[in-house]
Protein backbone atom coordinates (compact mmCIF):
# COMPACT_ATOMS: atom_id res chain seq x y z
CA UNK A 1 0.00 0.00 0.00
CA UNK A 2 1.30 3.46 -0.94
CA UNK A 3 2.05 5.60 2.13
CA UNK A 4 0.22 8.90 2.63
CA UNK A 5 3.51 10.80 2.65
CA UNK A 6 4.44 9.38 -0.75
CA UNK A 7 1.01 10.27 -2.13
CA UNK A 8 1.33 13.84 -0.82
CA UNK A 9 4.79 14.17 -2.37
CA UNK A 10 3.42 12.88 -5.68
CA UNK A 11 0.51 15.33 -5.66
CA UNK A 12 2.82 18.21 -4.72
CA UNK A 13 5.23 17.26 -7.51
CA UNK A 14 2.46 17.08 -10.12
CA UNK A 15 1.03 20.46 -9.09
CA UNK A 16 4.53 21.95 -9.23
CA UNK A 17 5.54 20.49 -12.60
CA UNK A 18 2.26 21.30 -14.38
CA UNK A 19 2.24 24.90 -13.13
CA UNK A 20 5.94 25.40 -13.85
CA UNK A 21 5.78 24.28 -17.47
CA UNK A 22 2.35 25.71 -18.32
CA UNK A 23 3.46 29.16 -17.21
CA UNK A 24 5.87 29.64 -20.12
CA UNK A 25 3.26 29.32 -22.90
CA UNK A 26 0.76 31.26 -20.77
CA UNK A 27 3.13 34.22 -20.49
CA UNK A 28 3.61 34.29 -24.26
CA UNK A 29 -0.11 33.98 -24.93
CA UNK A 30 -1.06 36.64 -22.36
CA UNK A 31 1.41 39.09 -23.87
CA UNK A 32 0.05 38.40 -27.35
CA UNK A 33 -3.57 38.87 -26.23
CA UNK A 34 -2.79 42.03 -24.29
CA UNK A 35 -3.55 40.67 -20.82
CA UNK A 36 -0.85 42.84 -19.29
CA UNK A 37 -0.45 45.44 -16.55
CA UNK A 38 2.40 47.78 -15.73
CA UNK A 39 4.96 46.91 -13.08
CA UNK A 40 4.88 50.26 -11.32
CA UNK A 41 7.91 49.71 -9.10
CA UNK A 42 10.39 49.42 -11.95
CA UNK A 43 12.04 52.49 -13.49
CA UNK A 44 10.81 51.76 -17.02
CA UNK A 45 7.40 50.45 -15.82
CA UNK A 46 7.28 47.43 -18.16
CA UNK A 47 3.96 45.86 -19.15
CA UNK A 48 3.89 42.27 -17.88
CA UNK A 49 1.36 39.43 -18.17
CA UNK A 50 -1.44 39.36 -15.60
CA UNK A 51 -3.86 36.72 -14.26
CA UNK A 52 -1.15 34.09 -13.81
CA UNK A 53 -3.34 32.65 -11.07
CA UNK A 54 -5.16 30.80 -13.86
CA UNK A 55 -2.07 28.62 -14.27
CA UNK A 56 -2.00 27.94 -10.53
CA UNK A 57 -5.60 26.75 -10.88
CA UNK A 58 -4.64 24.54 -13.82
CA UNK A 59 -1.79 22.98 -11.85
CA UNK A 60 -4.12 22.31 -8.93
CA UNK A 61 -6.73 20.74 -11.24
CA UNK A 62 -4.26 18.28 -12.74
CA UNK A 63 -2.88 17.40 -9.30
CA UNK A 64 -6.44 16.75 -8.08
CA UNK A 65 -7.07 14.26 -10.88
CA UNK A 66 -4.25 12.22 -9.41
CA UNK A 67 -5.11 12.93 -5.76
CA UNK A 68 -8.74 11.81 -5.92
CA UNK A 69 -7.70 8.20 -6.54
CA UNK A 70 -5.87 8.11 -3.21
CA UNK A 71 -7.88 10.52 -1.06
CA UNK A 72 -9.51 9.05 2.02
CA UNK A 73 -12.21 11.71 2.16
CA UNK A 74 -13.33 12.71 -1.31
CA UNK A 75 -16.14 14.92 0.05
CA UNK A 76 -13.71 17.12 1.97
CA UNK A 77 -11.50 17.57 -1.07
CA UNK A 78 -14.43 18.37 -3.38
CA UNK A 79 -15.92 20.98 -1.04
CA UNK A 80 -12.49 22.49 -0.30
CA UNK A 81 -11.62 22.95 -3.97
CA UNK A 82 -15.14 23.97 -4.94
CA UNK A 83 -14.73 26.97 -2.62
CA UNK A 84 -11.21 27.66 -3.91
CA UNK A 85 -12.36 27.47 -7.55
CA UNK A 86 -15.37 29.73 -6.95
CA UNK A 87 -13.17 32.35 -5.29
CA UNK A 88 -10.73 32.10 -8.20
CA UNK A 89 -13.57 32.64 -10.68
CA UNK A 90 -14.72 35.63 -8.66
CA UNK A 91 -11.19 37.03 -8.87
CA UNK A 92 -11.02 36.37 -12.60
CA UNK A 93 -14.30 38.20 -13.15
CA UNK A 94 -12.97 41.09 -11.10
CA UNK A 95 -9.78 41.13 -13.18
CA UNK A 96 -11.70 41.21 -16.45
CA UNK A 97 -14.64 43.45 -15.62
CA UNK A 98 -14.08 44.97 -12.17
CA UNK A 99 -16.70 44.68 -9.44
CA UNK A 100 -18.13 47.89 -8.01
CA UNK A 101 -19.56 48.31 -4.55
CA UNK A 102 -17.78 46.95 -1.48
CA UNK A 103 -20.98 45.68 0.16
CA UNK A 104 -22.02 43.66 -2.90
CA UNK A 105 -18.51 42.21 -3.20
CA UNK A 106 -18.57 41.20 0.46
CA UNK A 107 -21.84 39.32 0.20
CA UNK A 108 -20.78 37.55 -2.99
CA UNK A 109 -17.71 36.15 -1.25
CA UNK A 110 -19.72 35.19 1.85
CA UNK A 111 -22.16 33.27 -0.35
CA UNK A 112 -19.32 31.51 -2.21
CA UNK A 113 -17.84 30.36 1.12
CA UNK A 114 -21.12 28.92 2.46
CA UNK A 115 -20.41 25.32 1.31
CA UNK A 116 -17.90 25.13 4.19
CA UNK A 117 -20.97 24.54 6.40
CA UNK A 118 -21.18 20.97 5.05
CA UNK A 119 -17.79 20.12 6.55
CA UNK A 120 -18.00 21.80 9.95
CA UNK A 121 -18.42 19.01 12.50
CA UNK A 122 -16.70 20.89 15.34
CA UNK A 123 -18.72 24.04 15.99
CA UNK A 124 -16.59 25.41 18.82
CA UNK A 125 -13.71 27.88 18.74
CA UNK A 126 -10.51 26.85 20.48
CA UNK A 127 -9.26 30.02 22.21
CA UNK A 128 -6.39 28.33 24.13
CA UNK A 129 -7.78 28.77 27.63
CA UNK A 130 -11.37 27.90 26.79
CA UNK A 131 -13.64 26.78 23.97
CA UNK A 132 -16.49 28.94 22.71
CA UNK A 133 -19.43 26.89 21.43
CA UNK A 134 -21.21 28.62 18.51
CA UNK A 135 -23.45 25.82 17.27
CA UNK A 136 -25.14 26.42 13.92
CA UNK A 137 -23.79 30.00 13.85
CA UNK A 138 -20.28 28.61 13.43
CA UNK A 139 -21.16 26.67 10.27
CA UNK A 140 -23.38 29.25 8.59
CA UNK A 141 -21.97 32.56 9.80
CA UNK A 142 -18.52 32.37 11.39
CA UNK A 143 -16.83 29.89 9.01
CA UNK A 144 -17.83 31.58 5.71
CA UNK A 145 -17.08 35.02 7.20
CA UNK A 146 -13.66 33.78 8.30
CA UNK A 147 -12.82 32.52 4.80
CA UNK A 148 -14.10 35.72 3.21
CA UNK A 149 -12.01 37.89 5.55
CA UNK A 150 -8.83 35.86 5.05
CA UNK A 151 -9.17 35.99 1.26
CA UNK A 152 -9.65 39.76 1.36
CA UNK A 153 -6.71 40.25 3.72
CA UNK A 154 -4.46 38.31 1.32
CA UNK A 155 -5.69 40.36 -1.63
CA UNK A 156 -5.09 43.65 0.19
CA UNK A 157 -1.57 42.92 1.45
CA UNK A 158 0.02 42.88 -2.00
CA UNK A 159 1.58 45.21 -4.55
CA UNK A 160 5.25 44.27 -4.67
CA UNK A 161 6.77 41.47 -6.74
CA UNK A 162 6.12 38.17 -4.99
CA UNK A 163 4.56 39.73 -1.89
CA UNK A 164 1.08 38.17 -1.72
CA UNK A 165 2.16 34.82 -3.15
CA UNK A 166 5.25 34.48 -0.98
CA UNK A 167 3.48 35.47 2.23
CA UNK A 168 0.62 33.05 1.56
CA UNK A 169 3.01 30.21 0.71
CA UNK A 170 4.78 30.77 4.04
CA UNK A 171 1.48 30.74 5.93
CA UNK A 172 0.19 27.65 4.11
CA UNK A 173 3.35 25.73 5.00
CA UNK A 174 3.17 26.76 8.66
CA UNK A 175 -0.58 25.99 8.72
CA UNK A 176 0.24 22.52 7.43
CA UNK A 177 2.86 22.09 10.18
CA UNK A 178 0.44 23.30 12.87
CA UNK A 179 -2.29 21.00 11.57
CA UNK A 180 0.15 18.08 11.50
CA UNK A 181 1.17 18.72 15.10
CA UNK A 182 -2.46 18.84 16.22
CA UNK A 183 -4.13 16.28 13.98
CA UNK A 184 -1.24 14.18 12.62
CA UNK A 185 -1.38 14.20 8.80
CA UNK A 186 -5.16 13.95 8.51
CA UNK A 187 -5.82 17.32 6.86
CA UNK A 188 -2.47 18.12 5.28
CA UNK A 189 -3.35 16.45 1.97
CA UNK A 190 -5.94 19.18 1.33
CA UNK A 191 -3.37 21.93 0.78
CA UNK A 192 -0.68 19.87 -0.97
CA UNK A 193 -1.95 20.70 -4.52
CA UNK A 194 -2.06 24.42 -3.69
CA UNK A 195 1.40 24.43 -2.14
CA UNK A 196 2.91 22.59 -5.11
CA UNK A 197 1.32 24.88 -7.70
CA UNK A 198 2.06 28.08 -5.74
CA UNK A 199 5.67 27.04 -5.18
CA UNK A 200 6.17 26.71 -8.94
CA UNK A 201 4.37 29.99 -9.58
CA UNK A 202 6.72 31.85 -7.25
CA UNK A 203 9.61 31.11 -9.62
CA UNK A 204 7.92 33.45 -12.10
CA UNK A 205 6.42 35.83 -9.54
CA UNK A 206 9.49 36.56 -7.42
CA UNK A 207 11.49 39.75 -8.00
CA UNK A 208 11.87 40.68 -10.81
CA UNK A 209 8.61 39.02 -11.73
CA UNK A 210 7.64 37.69 -15.13
CA UNK A 211 3.90 37.43 -14.44
CA UNK A 212 1.37 38.87 -11.98
CA UNK A 213 -1.09 36.51 -10.29
CA UNK A 214 -4.02 38.94 -10.56
CA UNK A 215 -7.11 38.84 -8.38
CA UNK A 216 -7.80 35.35 -9.68
CA UNK A 217 -4.62 34.16 -7.98
CA UNK A 218 -4.97 36.25 -4.84
CA UNK A 219 -8.51 35.08 -4.10
CA UNK A 220 -7.59 31.49 -4.98
CA UNK A 221 -4.71 31.24 -2.52
CA UNK A 222 -6.49 33.40 0.08
CA UNK A 223 -9.57 31.19 0.08
CA UNK A 224 -7.38 28.07 0.23
CA UNK A 225 -5.65 29.38 3.36
CA UNK A 226 -8.89 30.48 5.03
CA UNK A 227 -10.73 27.24 4.23
CA UNK A 228 -7.84 25.12 5.47
CA UNK A 229 -7.63 27.02 8.75
CA UNK A 230 -11.35 26.38 9.33
CA UNK A 231 -11.39 22.71 8.30
CA UNK A 232 -8.33 21.83 10.38
CA UNK A 233 -9.75 23.73 13.38
CA UNK A 234 -6.82 26.13 13.78
CA UNK A 235 -8.66 29.42 13.38
CA UNK A 236 -6.91 31.06 16.34
CA UNK A 237 -3.54 30.09 14.89
CA UNK A 238 -4.73 31.72 11.67
CA UNK A 239 -5.42 34.98 13.49
CA UNK A 240 -1.86 34.99 14.88
CA UNK A 241 -0.13 34.36 11.55
CA UNK A 242 -2.34 36.95 9.89
CA UNK A 243 -1.53 39.72 12.39
CA UNK A 244 0.60 41.62 9.82
CA UNK A 245 -2.29 41.39 7.35
CA UNK A 246 -4.74 42.54 10.04
CA UNK A 247 -2.51 45.51 10.89
CA UNK A 248 -2.36 46.29 7.17
CA UNK A 249 -6.17 46.34 7.08
CA UNK A 250 -6.40 48.59 10.16
CA UNK A 251 -3.91 51.02 8.61
CA UNK A 252 -5.93 51.01 5.40
CA UNK A 253 -9.14 51.78 7.33
CA UNK A 254 -7.40 54.70 9.06
CA UNK A 255 -6.23 55.89 5.63
CA UNK A 256 -9.77 55.75 4.25
CA UNK A 257 -11.08 57.77 7.19
CA UNK A 258 -8.42 60.43 6.72
CA UNK A 259 -8.39 60.92 2.96
CA UNK A 260 -8.31 64.70 3.28
CA UNK A 261 -5.06 64.54 5.21
CA UNK A 262 -3.66 61.56 3.30
CA UNK A 263 -4.99 61.52 -0.30
CA UNK A 264 -5.18 58.07 -1.83
CA UNK A 265 -2.09 57.05 -3.80
CA UNK A 266 -2.23 53.58 -5.34
CA UNK A 267 1.48 53.30 -6.12
CA UNK A 268 4.52 54.70 -4.34
CA UNK A 269 7.26 56.50 -6.22
CA UNK A 270 10.62 54.90 -6.91
CA UNK A 271 13.85 56.86 -6.48
CA UNK A 272 16.77 56.79 -8.91
CA UNK A 273 18.57 54.28 -6.70
CA UNK A 274 15.53 51.99 -6.69
CA UNK A 275 14.51 52.91 -3.15
CA UNK A 276 10.74 53.11 -2.70
CA UNK A 277 9.42 56.52 -1.70
CA UNK A 278 5.99 55.85 -0.15
CA UNK A 279 3.38 58.62 0.20
CA UNK A 280 2.82 57.59 3.83
CA UNK A 281 3.14 54.61 6.16
CA UNK A 282 -0.51 53.59 6.04
CA UNK A 283 -0.07 50.09 4.65
CA UNK A 284 2.48 47.51 5.71
CA UNK A 285 4.32 47.67 2.39
CA UNK A 286 4.55 51.47 2.63
CA UNK A 287 5.44 51.39 6.33
CA UNK A 288 8.33 48.97 5.74
CA UNK A 289 9.68 51.13 2.92
CA UNK A 290 9.29 54.29 4.99
CA UNK A 291 11.03 52.93 8.10
CA UNK A 292 13.88 50.99 6.49
CA UNK A 293 14.47 53.02 3.28
CA UNK A 294 14.64 49.93 1.08
CA UNK A 295 14.04 48.87 -2.51
CA UNK A 296 11.21 46.58 -3.59
CA UNK A 297 13.07 43.29 -3.16
CA UNK A 298 14.29 44.25 0.31
CA UNK A 299 10.82 45.38 1.36
CA UNK A 300 9.37 42.03 0.32
CA UNK A 301 11.95 40.07 2.28
CA UNK A 302 11.30 42.18 5.38
CA UNK A 303 7.58 41.39 5.03
CA UNK A 304 8.45 37.69 4.69
CA UNK A 305 10.52 37.82 7.87
CA UNK A 306 7.76 39.57 9.80
CA UNK A 307 5.23 36.92 8.79
CA UNK A 308 7.64 34.07 9.60
CA UNK A 309 8.06 35.50 13.12
CA UNK A 310 4.30 35.47 13.68
CA UNK A 311 4.05 31.97 12.20
CA UNK A 312 6.64 30.72 14.69
CA UNK A 313 4.73 32.43 17.51
CA UNK A 314 1.59 30.69 16.28
CA UNK A 315 3.30 27.29 16.48
CA UNK A 316 4.41 27.96 20.04
CA UNK A 317 1.07 29.24 21.36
Amino acid sequence: MISLRLINLGVLFIGFIVTFFLMIPYIKKAEKKGFVVKDMYKKDKPSLPNMGGLVILAGIAVALVFAQFFSRTIEQMYVFYFIVTMFAMYGLTDDLFGFKGKIQKTWILFFLALPIATLTTDTSLNLIFFNLELGWAYAFIFAPLYIMVVANLINMHSGYNGLAGGLTLIMLVFAGIKSYLMNSSYYVYLIVPVVGALLAFMYYNKYPLKVFMGNVGAFLIGSALGTYLVISDIEFFGVIILIPHIINFILWIYWCLNMKKYPHVKFAKVGKDGVIVPPNGLTIKYLVAKVFKVNERQAVWICYEITIIFCIIGLLV
